[in-house]
């Protein structure tokens, strides 16, 4: 069988830079071999020189929101009623393709209504559309009083779709809901813990309690599922990961006894810091002297921006970052994903979040291990196989123009990605004579 074998390159293999020389041979679906020796070669086979280029894993997103991009505004109840469900699904089927195209080959999703991220999983297996791998989430499930739930017009409406939320209350509420969703494919379970986050302060109290978030972790991993939370707040944290809950997303708060929680429970955290960091860079720039603006951060709720509050976003945000290296430190589990598809952020835009960290403290090439070796470790059992460059994995392989283990910016342009393999099929080949 015919096989690709990539030389003279520098091999980036989900946690360190190989030393020069080595080749990795991939067959069929697999990589067969890692190592210093020259393969020998037929004439079918695919001799990839990478000239000094990079070859790494596959890149995971683990906060991905597949319905979210261009509609026509947030006029709608909530999100996900903003466009007919065919829509969102072109949207989605659009947002795969960007993905795949700057080398992201696994996606973890983070709430979708009308079963988006299911529906998109199919379609990339069936060809339909390219696209990474795809864990499929359920809708947000919100407790009566979220956020989310009070300021979704549909309550005065009466509209009984709530778009990408989904209103539980109790532990029997939670445990019909989570089987529900699972039943029909979903396989991560999102709750909103707690609120805050971004453009928002964080109060430290929470929506659900212990025994509602405790059924739905054993619920879920029960039936073979995730679940991440909406959760900044410290006491929010410290019940997500004492719960089991497998991705605690954002994590805005989290401290010492945070941190030894998260640790205990082998959980992954979703800093997901870029929301906040183009947020208050264009919240700043308001006139706060001419009243208070209001919140303007694609979610319709009926709120007011002012400078007090601004300012206490700013100090949460400050103690956010000045954890992210403590979190490297400790050991903690960190990986990639944010809320894109907004226009201040809009998908395929992921290599911005990998520069927000660099610029507060992390190391490229362990922001490049959060991306790859983490964000697979984060899938669980769909990512037991990915992640690394390792004899007789899977071959979800990319070949990137520069080094984005010293410099993250390179992969701000798309034409440096050169070579996507998922599966070790070709998704993306630049390097083709």
């Amino acid at each position: 069988m015919a096989r690709t074998i990539f030389t003279n390159g520098r091999v980036f293999d989900g946690s360190e830079v190989r030393s020069g020389g080595t080749t990795v041979v991939v067959e069929d679906r697999r990589i067969v071999s890692v190592g210093k020796t020259d393969a020998k070669t037929t004439k079918a086979d695919r001799v990839v020189d990478l000239g000094g280029r990079t070859l790494m894993p596959g890149m995971v997103q683990c906060h991905f929101h597949s319905g979210f991009g261009p509609d026509a505004g947030n006029a709608s109840p909530y999100l996900g009623l903003n466009m007919p469900p065919a829509y969102l699904g072109m949207v989605a089927a659009k947002n795969a393709q960007l993905a795949i195209d700057v080398g992201v080959t696994s996606m973890i999703g983070s709430s979708n209504g009308d079963l988006l991220d299911v529906s998109l999983k199919e379609a990339i297996l069936l060809g339909l559309t390219r696209g990474p791998r795809v864990v499929p989430c359920t809708r947000e499930m919100v407790t009566s009083g979220d956020a989310a739930d009070g300021d979704n017009r549909a309550w005065f409406m009466g509209v009984q779709n709530h778009g990408l939320i989904r209103r539980v209350d109790g532990v029997e509420s939670i445990r019909q809901a989570v089987r529900e969703e699972v039943g029909r494919g979903c396989e991560v379970v999102k709750l909103s813990i707690s609120n805050g986050h971004g453009s928002m302060p964080i109060p430290d109290w929470n929506y659900f309690t212990k025994e509602e978030v405790e059924v739905a972790v054993d619920t879920a991993h029960n039936l073979g599922a995730l679940v991440r939370a909406h959760c900044p707040s410290r006491s929010g944290i410290l019940m997500a990961a004492r719960a089991g809950v497998d991705l605690i997303d954002h994590a805005d708060m989290i401290d010492e006894e945070g941190i030894e929680a998260v640790l205990a429970a082998d959980a992954t955290v979703v800093p997901s810091c870029l929301w906040s960091e183009r947020f208050m860079t264009f919240a700043q720039s308001w006139d706060y002297a001419n009243g208070p603006f209001p919140i303007n951060d694609g979610f319709p709720r009926p709120q007011w921006q002012t400078a007090e509050r601004l300012a206490q976003i700013q100090r949460e945000y400050e103690y956010t970052a000045s954890m992210l290296p403590r979190l490297v430190e400790a050991g903690v589990r960190c990986v990639l994903g944010d809320d894109y598809g907004f226009a201040m952020m809009p998908h395929g835009d992921y290599a911005s979040e990998m520069a927000v960290y660099v610029k507060h403290g992390i190391e490229p090439i362990e922001v490049m291990r959060w991306a790859t070796r983490n964000g697979a470790q984060a899938m669980g059992r769909h990512g037991t196989e990915l992640g690394r460059i390792e004899a007789g994995l899977l071959a979800d392989l990319v070949v990137v123009e520069g080094d984005p283990t010293v410099d993250v910016s390179v992969l701000h342009d798309p034409a440096n990605v050169k070579l996507v393999l998922k599966d070790g099929a070709v998704q993306k080949d630049l390097l083709a004579s």
